[in-house]
């Protein structure tokens, strides 16, 4: 039963219902509650959905069940990291490398949450000022051009819609933040990466393949 319910948490989060994903992920840890994997990929659909406070809780209880998995340490970095805890986003992305030195998204992590812990130690301008800034001018649509992660949305007439709405009141970024297009504009635009799972960080049953191969077993949750 708990094996039935992961499986549709694993099709909600890859058709991008994350809230749909986290019940059914909690439906299984009700079924499996010292199962790791569960929390694991319930972590990952908070983080979708910008609960990173319960993303964290999720981390640190995967990380409590299994805490020689590395993908644990990805989930514990990746939710320190959407509440702006970047030393420690840099700790655990670290230690999970302890345990799988060649993994490539805590690499790749790590290198985030360093870079953004070095923005922020740099003095920074006013919060008042920082997204009017950011918004201000042509610079933005040059910006959202050149970077291939958003460069698509530019061609679909709702986010441009939003984007202008945003440059003229900034202060209406607050209503358009749900929406991961934004997000991820935003992320370019003030030159900090916000790591959001994707539906092939999803986790299948663990079995005797290395630590590697790890990542490409989304695509067998999906079938």
């Amino acid at each position: 039963m708990a094996e039935e319910a992961k499986a549709k948490g694993n099709a909600a989060f890859s058709a991008g219902d994350f809230s749909t994903a986290v019940r059914h992920f909690t439906d299984a840890i009700a079924l499996a509650p010292t199962n790791h994997v569960l929390y694991s990929n319930r972590s990952a659909a908070y983080a979708s959905l910008q609960q990173y406070s319960e993303a964290l809780a999720d981390a640190e209880k995967t990380v409590e069940l299994k805490p020689d998995w590395s993908k644990g340490y990805s989930r514990l970095g990746a939710a320190h990291l959407g509440l702006g805890h970047h030393d420690d986003a840099v700790a655990a992305y670290k230690k999970g490398l302890e345990y799988d030195p060649n993994n490539e998204g805590l690499k790749s992590g790590l290198t985030d949450a360093q870079a953004n812990a070095a923005s922020r130690s740099r003095a920074a301008p006013s919060p008042g000022n920082l997204f009017g800034d950011a918004f201000s001018g042509p610079e933005m649509w040059a910006k959202l051009t050149v970077d291939q992660s958003t460069r698509a949305y530019l061609k679909q007439p709702d986010f441009v819609k939003m984007m202008q709405e945003i440059q003229k009141t900034p202060s209406n970024l607050n209503l358009y933040l749900k929406d991961q297009r934004v997000m991820q504009a935003l992320g370019v635009l003030l030159n900090v990466k916000f790591r959001t799972p994707t539906s092939e960080d999803m986790d299948m049953p663990e079995s005797s393949s290395p630590p590697p191969q790890e990542r490409k077993r989304p695509a067998e949750a999906s079938v």
